[in-house]
This record gives structure tokens, C-alpha cells and sequence, in this order.
């Protein structure tokens, strides 16, 4: 398992002061309190040790003669602490935490430099110190085991400045998609996991270094619930320490992958459904947890007996105003029109109005934009409506998604860079509405997604300056050149990918696409033609149609994109930069996926052209053969980049059994190239079922088997 990484940058600033910092002092100067109270003394510790790692100097706490001081106030708010409901001037309950919102003075006193902090609450402080180091300073703290500390050779900031920095949501975090075999799923679920801990504390100081205050996470019913309950309770403890609200993800009755369930025994009566919930939800609570994120349907698409389903909620609100926690749900992408019921439906009763909200949405579409085929659907704006529906009656939080795992993406693997403008264009959009909260769905941070939740953590946060989707490159890479190659290829994903609508063919074929029409509901893009019908039955307007809205266009990205690629590769060649590489082989392997569909597509279109024109060929094969070499190449840059995982590689790439409902790591499917070799055979054998090639087990997926 790889250790903790840190990556020291060696930057050159101009600075008012002189003298090299061997010579310099640092104090944090703080009232007692403040070291005294976890969330500011663990936040002061860790600045107090970043700091002398950038420096190489004396960094002491309240040290007088000290030549820069960071001055930090005493806060007049109480530290987050139980549950509470405060109410809005519309009257609606929202779950409190305190303000963060700061500002940063910096002026020169007789021969000092003082940095004096101003906010009203202790997590205030923590966010204001740690916006500091990242934002001013030269830290970058991009993922949980790894970031960029500088090396200072002078105080690398301006004497006098003042810098007003507010929070664009209140409560901001992430959820961590657990029902997913990703790379913290087992050292969350397991309390026998190695090195479990050490992990999860890394991440939860990742959330705070970053200014975030929500974690949450999958519970399974493959948990050992009476021996995992002390272990998550510290974990919980330490969350709290660091000021961060902890929220679990569970079921009523939900079948689908091994979630957690409040009730499990049927048929039974109401009664003994009533006593499961609350003994359940009583065993939860010894681990202090604050927020219950509750599926009430058993999957996403079926509905139930509503009034029972009002009666079990009135149930566990109540239960929830006595244990002076916060219940919420989500509504799912579903399309539009279907009965939904993850979602309070009409009429509201009163009760139900201290129960939050969650509005999904997935992929890299945003919220506004026209296409966005997904779940059936033409585009994700009626999931708009219902946010703007329910933010009048319950505090409503938006719930985007930084990574589609199953078919779509890392899973491929291919590196999609629209996910950066989808995100921050809907954070803008947000913002505007006054959204209450942000949480983001994530599910692997490997072939660069960690981009993408790094970007959002800081995007939560108005720091004054030009914020724009690119901002995150501006932190990452010094070289305008490689900056403006990104954006370009940025640009040719947006349109390809998106206008044109690519993505319906680069995409994996999963499991719905591949059943019965009738049972083949659309979650992901997908071509307007099945695959077996194009290869064997479709005619001559048909086929020249699919060309034109695969084949061709995939041509002409490939040219456009080859040739923005060879230019990044250019003026990051020699820059021995672990980020840029990253960045470079999953921007490789994203064109190779292209390549490698267009051959596959083509030898399709090939096939059938040959029987409509009784043309004896095998020409087709020719193209599968070009397929084929494309993967093998692609197979050496992820058996490279595999060397690279942060997190144990057999763990993330294996077949294994876990806590989940699939018996392998989350990047399984690209350790071999899965998806592109099944994509081959399909063409060779002429199977097109789900069957061939299967790597899921529907039956354990769908809650049937265990």
C-alpha cells in the first residue's frame, strides 16, 4: 500500500520582506480557548506543522517577538455541537451550523507583519486558517494522500492586503458512494480493514483542510452492526473534532445492493416493521451520527403504499426530534412523468417539513442544459422545477455527481473534463438560488477524478477573485501553455462528447441496454439503434444514418483531439510532474477509447454493408484487428498508471469479495480493458446479450442473491 505523498514545490515569489526564513519566525497567536477547543486546536496544530514544512523555520504559538504572527480571534459563536432546527425567514426548519464566512487583514506593525483573522466561529477559524495555506500561501491540498507543500525561500505575501472570503453554501461535503466497491469502501464498512483508521481520518482531514463541513457514506447490510458500531464511533468523533456534521445513507427496505435496511423480516405486521425501524435506528445512534439520508423506496423506480409509507416516516421523525438528529432524503433521476417516491409527493402533510431534501443529478450534465440523456430522459430540467418546488417548503440541498462509475467513465476508463464546467456552472446556478447545501455524489478519485472533487470542495467557497471552471488549472500548473491545451481539449470533449452526443457510442453497453426491450430501462446514453440490430438486420438508410452520427463525427474528433494532445504532451515533456502525467495518460487513454470505438463501430457498419450489397468479405475483421491493437497499447498505459494507484492496487483492480455487491475493486473493469475487449468479441462471436462476457451478478446487484 502506498504511504501518505507529499510533494514539495519549489516557487519563487516577490516579496516586501528580506532575509531567508532559516532566519525567520512564525506565531500563531490565539486565545486559550481556541487551543483548547478541537476543531481550532487540531486546525492550528496542522497549520503549525504545514507552515514549518514550507518554511523551514521556528512556527511557535504565541510567541511575541516572532516576525509574522497569524492573529486569530476569540469567536462569539459556539462550536457545532447536537443537532439542532433553526428557522428561516420563510419559516422552514434548516439544520444549523454555525457561519464561517472570514476575512484576512494583513498589515506591517514596527518590524512585524500581523495577519489578523476575523469570523464568528470556531469552524470559522479552522476554514479561514486553511483557506489561507491554500489560497495565499501555495498549498494544495488536492487529494487525501497526497499535496503540494511549497518551499519558501522569503514570506511569500504582500504586507498589507485584506481579503473578504464567504461561504456560497452552508453546509458543503461529500458523499461517498460505498455501495461501490471505491477506495474507501471496505476501511469504512469493515472495522477489521488494515490500516482503516489511518485512511478515513486522512480523508476526514482532507474535508476540513478544504473548508468542507458534511461527510456522509453507503451503510451495508453485509456490516457487522454490534462490532462495527464502536469502531465508526470514533471515526464519528473525529469528524465532529474537526467540525464536520456526519450523516449515514440507509434504507426503509431497499433490495438493491446490499443496502443497509430498517426493517428486513416479511411478510410481517406494521407493528413489527414499527419495532424493526426504531430498534434499528436506536442501534445507529450509538455512534452519535447527526444527519440519516433514508431511502423509502425499495428501488429506485417502484412505488409503494403511500399511507403506510407517511405512517413510517411520521415514526422515524419522531424518533428523530427526540434523538435531536436530521432526516433526509433524495429524489432520484427518474424520468420525468414516473411516479416517484423518494420525494414528498401531494399532499404535504405538516409533519414532513423538518425532513430535508436531496436533488440528484448525474453524470456530467448540468441541471439547466438542454441534452442531457439520461434515465429516459431529453434533458434534467424538471429536476430544477422540483428543486425550486421543494427549497419553498424543506430545506433543500443539490446532489450532483463528480463520477458515474458503472459504463461511463473511470470504469472505462476515459477522463472527461466536461465534468469541471457541469459542476461549476450548476454551483453558480445554485448559489443563485440560495441553496441551503451542496453534497457531492463521488465514486473514485483515480485516472484524475480527484480533479473533479478538489474543484467543487474549492468552488463551495466565494473567494473574492475570478473564479471560472478553469480556475483549478490556474493552482496546478504554472505554464500557460499546458493551461490553454487543457481548456482546448476541454473544449473538444464539450462539443463532441456532449453537443454532438458521442457519448451514446463511447460509453459501455450495461446491463439494461442489453436486456429485452421491455425491461431495458435507459440510465446512461446509448445509440439510437441496439448493436445486434445495426450488425445484423438494419438497412441501407439506416446504416448511412448510424455512420453519420457515430463513425464520422468520432473522425473528426480524433483529428482535432490527437493533435491538442501531441501539444500538451509537448510542454509538459521533461517537467517531472506526477499531476501532469496523470493528467496526460488519462487524456491518452480517453483517445485511444475513441479510436478504439470508431474501429469496433466500423467493423459493424462493415459487416452489415457487405450482407445488404452480398458482398462475400471479411473486411470487418480488419477492423477489429486495428481495435485490438489500439487496446493492447492502451493496456500499457494502465498497467503504468496502476503503479501509481494511491491505494492498494489489488484492492482497487482485483477481483475480490467485499462488503459491496460487486465481488471486485471499482477499476476492475480497467485493469484488463474489460469493456473494450468484450466490445471486440461481440463482433466476432455475434453475441449480443447481456450474458456474454458478463462481469456483474445481477442477482446479488438486484438484492435476489446474496
Amino acid at each position: 500500500m502506498k504511504s501518505y505523498r507529499i510533494y514539495i514545490s519549489i516557487l519563487s515569489f516577490i516579496s516586501c520582506s528580506a532575509g531567508l526564513f532559516a532566519n525567520t519566525s512564525i506565531s500563531i497567536d490565539a486565545p486559550k480557548i481556541l487551543l483548547e477547543t478541537s476543531v481550532t486546536q487540531l486546525a492550528i496544530e496542522d497549520t503549525q506543522v504545514l507552515l514549518e514544512k514550507a518554511c523551514d523555520c521556528t512556527v511557535s504559538i504565541n510567541q511575541t517577538d516572532a516576525e509574522i504572527h497569524l492573529q486569530l480571534p476569540l469567536p462569539s459563536l459556539a462550536p457545532f455541537g447536537p443537532i439542532q432546527h433553526v428557522y428561516n425567514q420563510d419559516s422552514i426548519a434548516e439544520l444549523y451550523y454555525p457561519s464561517t464566512d472570514f476575512n484576512w487583514e494583513s498589515k506591517f506593525v514596527g518590524h512585524q507583519i500581523i495577519l489578523l483573522l476575523n469570523t464568528d466561529s470556531y469552524e470559522g477559524v479552522s476554514a479561514g486558517l486553511y483557506a489561507l495555506l491554500q489560497e495565499k500561501l501555495g498549498f494544495k491540498f488536492y487529494h487525501p494522500r497526497e499535496t503540494i507543500i511549497p518551499k519558501w525561500e522569503e514570506w511569500p505575501l504582500e504586507n498589507t492586503w485584506n481579503w473578504e472570503v464567504r461561504e456560497r453554501f452552508h453546509k458543503r461535503g461529500f458523499h461517498l458512494h460505498t455501495m461501490h466497491p471505491i477506495e474507501l469502501t471496505e476501511a469504512l464498512l469493515d472495522e477489521e480493514f488494515p490500516d482503516n483508521q489511518q485512511q478515513i481520518k486522512e480523508y476526514i482531514d482532507w474535508l476540513a483542510r478544504n473548508g468542507q463541513n458534511y461527510f456522509e457514506f453507503n451503510l451495508l447490510n453485509s456490516t457487522k452492526i454490534k462490532t462495527w458500531i464502536p469502531y465508526i464511533s470514533e471515526i464519528v468523533d473525529y469528524a465532529h473534532e474537526r467540525g464536520i456534521i456526519m450523516g449515514i445513507d440507509i434504507s426503509l427496505n431497499m433490495i438493491q445492493q446490499k443496502a443497509y435496511k430498517l426493517y428486513k423480516k416479511f411478510p410481517n405486521s406494521l407493528r413489527t416493521r414499527e419495532k424493526q425501524i426504531i430498534r434499528n435506528l436506536n442501534e445507529l445512534a450509538q455512534a452519535d451520527f447527526d444527519v440519516y439520508n433514508i431511502e423509502m423506496s425499495s428501488t429506485e423506480y417502484t412505488s409503494g403504499n403511500s399511507g403506510k409509507r407517511q405512517k413510517q416516516m411520521q415514526l422515524i421523525l419522531d424518533w428523530a426530534d427526540t434523538e435531536e438528529v436530521k432526516i433526509i432524503g433524495r429524489a432520484h433521476v427518474v424520468k420525468k412523468g414516473e411516479k416517484i417516491l423518494n420525494y414528498p409527493g401531494e399532499p404535504q402533510p405538516v409533519f414532513d417539513g423538518k425532513r430535508g431534501i436531496l436533488i440528484h443529478t448525474v453524470m456530467f450534465y448540468e441541471i439547466s442544459e438542454e441534452k442531457a440523456p439520461v434515465y429516459g430522459n431529453t434533458n434534467l430540467q424538471h429536476m430544477n422545477q422540483l428543486l425550486e418546488k421543494e427549497q419553498q417548503q424543506r430545506e433543500t440541498w443539490y446532489f450532483p455527481e463528480s463520477a458515474y462509475w458503472v459504463t461511463f467513465d473511470n470504469s472505462i476508463p476515459m477522463f472527461l473534463l466536461p465534468y469541471l464546467s457541469a459542476r461549476w456552472t450548476d454551483i453558480k446556478e445554485m448559489e443563485e438560488k440560495q441553496i441551503e447545501g451542496h453534497l457531492t455524489f463521488s465514486s473514485g478519485w483515480e485516472w484524475g477524478y480527484w480533479l473533479f472533487d478538489w474543484s467543487i470542495a474549492r468552488w463551495s467557497w466565494d473567494y473574492g477573485n475570478d473564479t471560472h471552471t478553469f480556475d483549478p488549472l490556474n493552482h496546478l500548473v504554472e505554464d500557460d501553455n499546458i493551461k490553454q491545451s487543457l481548456i482546448e481539449l476541454h473544449r473538444l470533449q464539450d462539443i463532441y462528447f456532449k453537443d454532438k452526443e458521442l457519448m451514446r457510442y463511447l460509453v459501455a453497453q450495461s446491463v439494461l441496454d442489453e436486456v429485452p426491450k421491455k425491461f431495458s430501462k435507459e440510465f446512461h446514453p446509448r445509440p439510437r439503434w441496439r448493436y445486434p440490430y445495426l450488425f445484423n438486420k438494419a438497412n441501407n438508410e439506416i446504416l448511412d444514418t448510424f455512420k453519420n452520427e457515430s463513425i464520422l463525427p468520432l473522425q473528426e474528433f480524433i483529428l482535432e483531439y490527437e493533435k491538442e494532445l501531441e501539444r500538451f504532451k509537448h510542454f509538459s515533456k521533461g517537467k517531472d510532474n506526477p499531476i501532469l502525467k496523470e493528467w496526460e495518460d488519462g487524456l491518452e487513454i480517453t483517445l485511444m477509447r475513441a479510436q478504439h470505438r470508431k474501429y469496433v463501430l466500423e467493423a459493424i457498419y462493415q459487416k452489415r454493408y457487405d450482407q445488404i450489397h452480398k458482398i462475400k468479405s471479411k473486411q470487418y475483421l480488419e477492423y477489429i484487428d486495428k481495435a485490438q491493437s489500439v487496446r493492447l497499447a492502451a493496456l500499457e498505459i494502465v498497467r503504468n498508471r496502476e503503479q501509481e494507484y494511491r491505494y492498494d492496487q489489488s484492492l482497487m483492480s482485483s477481483k475480490r469479495k467485499g462488503h459491496t455487491a460487486y465481488h471486485f475493486g471499482y477499476l476492475y473493469p480497467v485493469h484488463d480493458l474489460h469493456f473494450w475487449e468484450r466490445e471486440e468479441r461481440q463482433v466476432i462471436k455475434n453475441k449480443w446479450g447481456f450474458p456474454f462476457m458478463n462481469i456483474w451478478n445481477i442477482w446479488r446487484i438486484m438484492g435476489i442473491k446474496k
